[in-house]
């Protein structure tokens, strides 16, 4: 009978002899077997482990930003003419409605809020459990007392103007209603001003409000807390710390720690950048972004802001501009994407009309009947109205010189594109004077009493609606009016003022248009452009998703989502 094989496993004894047993040839093979085997489980075990499971953001790092200036007041309700206060209010505070990444409106404080019937109530519904940074309850109280400071005229004239004739009341912890003399579309807007803590506040009388140790030390309700700041020998404060708030109502920052450390001018905040003491900063000098694009370790963020700027063309001083063929040809003069590369290398976007495209949901999707770049046409027009060059190659009609003044203020962009308008119009035959003029003066001596011809200058919506009633509406053609152009249409008056009364989205929307198109008609501007914001980070800095902010400080409203740190986790 055959015998059986059998197969055994080779004893220990067996395998201390095994390589004895093989030739080079056969043991370079054995390895290279072994080692094909080993990498490949380890590949396959790396390939889907890292398949199966998906890079999600994790708790951990400290983010520095540089910035221009000092802080003052940490204060939402007298934070406004500060940038650098502004931007720590929007990290250390919380509001009923914020912006999202878009610039839209979202929910902070409130859960919900409802509008009445006639458009002049608005019931906010505040979420539950929310505890300001010392673990005190947050409450409708809280709210009415903000309010109630706001509309106090030894604090903010700006934001008091806004609220003076609106009242506030709770009718519970957690419900808080505004009543509204008459309809306001945009009111939701006015619901973005950080909530103070009035338990803290309260106990603190109007002569010394300035003064509180809360102004440089607050509590608030946002996602990050105050901890501590640093002074250098003169008492300026160079660097201010806050940690994650980790009861924060929303959701849980990334970020264990934001700092800010303060800087007197742009090139030194360059050189800390350089130096590696700060992630990220804002860019002034826009001719300075191209060196920071060639940095590997470096993003540029680009995000569209709700400000434009214009030439205002005031009729009732001079005798040319109140020539409607005059402003018109102007409209077709000026090159503004030259303006766009020459001033800003490219980060502003040109703007015929006082309505972003794209800028906020009530804003138009696309601009309609605009003048474009076309000095021939520009020349046409100015021909057969009468205007007649002259030796000098300056148009003349009716011995009236084409030829106005403009001023600007002493900000180097402005003044660059004061420039450029005057070098552009005489091409065409206009001459244009320019004066630049300090910021303080300009208001002052030229803006309040209306002194001009022409003025560049700035204008910026309220919130993220487009809302033109106060720079447009012919009320404000007098000071202390925003109306610079001193415009008067009542077709247009009434427009402006039935879209701010009407809560159809739609109807305001075709409202808005027909203003566009009126102020198109008259041309009692010259829009030229919009800067967009640009913020430097380091790259190792994810989660910056902003495209639109309503004020530059925003861009730090949603830094709750920003991450250095990340981990794996299994995917659903």
């Amino acid at each position: 009978m055959p015998q059986q094989l059998r197969f055994q496993f080779p004893s220990t004894s067996q395998l201390k002899h095994f390589r004895a047993i093989l030739s080079k040839k056969e043991k370079f093979f054995l390895y290279l077997a072994i080692f094909i085997l080993l990498t490949s489980l380890i590949t396959w075990g790396v390939s889907y482990y890292l398949s199966s499971t998906q890079k999600v953001p994790t708790i951990g790092g400290e983010y520095t930003e540089g910035i221009l200036g000092q802080p003052l007041y940490i204060n939402p309700i007298i934070s406004q003419s500060n940038e650098v206060d502004s931007a720590l209010c929007q990290l250390i505070f919380s509001s009923l409605l914020s912006y999202n990444n878009e610039g839209n409106l979202v929910n902070d404080l409130a859960q919900d809020f409802e509008i009445s019937e006639d458009g002049k109530r608005y019931t906010f519904h505040l979420k539950e459990s929310v505890k300001w940074h010392d673990k005190t309850d947050l409450t409708a109280q809280d709210v009415i007392f903000t309010v109630a400071l706001i509309q106090n005229q030894s604090f903010n004239k700006s934001l008091r103007g806004d609220w003076q004739d609106i009242k506030a009341s709770a009718p519970d912890q957690r419900t808080v209603v505004f009543e509204l003399p008459k309809p306001y579309a945009p009111f939701p807007n006015k619901a973005t001003f950080g909530i103070l803590p009035r338990h803290i506040f309260e106990q603190i009388p109007n002569d010394k409000f300035l003064l509180s140790d809360f102004n440089l030390k607050p509590v608030g309700s946002g996602p990050f807390q105050y901890s501590e700041f640093k002074q250098d020998s003169e008492n300026n404060i160079v660097t201010y710390q806050l940690l994650a708030n980790r009861d924060y109502f929303g959701d849980k920052p990334f970020l264990e720690k934001i700092a800010f450390n303060f800087y007197q001018d742009e090139d030194s905040l360059f050189n800390a950048y350089e130096k590696k003491e700060i992630n990220g900063f804002g860019v002034l000098s826009y001719g300075k972004v191209d060196a920071l694009k060639q940095r590997k370790d470096t993003d540029i963020h680009t995000i569209n802001t709700s400000r434009y700027f214009a030439i205002f063309l005031n009729q009732t001083k001079s005798v040319p501009l109140a020539n409607k063929d005059v402003r018109l040809a102007l409209q077709h003069a000026i090159n503004r994407d030259a303006i766009v590369e020459e001033v800003f290398s490219g980060f502003a976007s040109k703007n015929h009309s006082p309505l972003l495209v794209s800028f906020g949901e009530l804003s138009p999707q696309e601009t309609h009947g605009i003048r474009e770049y076309n000095p021939s046409e520009a020349e046409r027009i100015l021909e057969e109205a009468g205007w007649k060059k002259e030796g000098d190659g300056i148009r003349k009609k009716d011995d009236v010189t084409l030829e106005f003044s403009l001023i600007t203020t002493k900000w180097a962009d402005l003044v660059k594109t004061a420039e450029i308008v005057k070098s552009q119009l005489e091409q065409i035959g206009v001459k244009v004077n320019v004066t630049n003029i300090e910021f303080s003066d300009i208001q002052q001596n030229f803006i309040k009493p209306r002194e001009y011809q022409s003025i560049l200058f700035g204008q910026e919506y309220f919130g993220n609606d487009p809302d033109p009633y106060y720079f447009w509406h012919s009320s404000g053609k007098k000071d202390p009016g925003f109306n610079i152009a001193v415009y008067d249409n009542e077709e247009v008056d009434n427009l402006l003022q039935e879209a701010r009364e009407t809560r159809d989205d739609g109807q305001r929307k075709e409202k808005y248009l027909e203003f566009e198109q009126k102020i198109n008609d008259d041309a009692p501007a010259i829009f030229l452009y919009s800067p967009m914001y640009v913020h430097v980070t380091n790259k190792k800095i994810k989660g910056l998703e902003t495209q639109a902010v309503v004020d530059p400080s925003y861009r730090f409203e949603n830094t709750n989502h920003w991450f250095i740190k990340t981990t794996r986790v299994k995917k659903d």
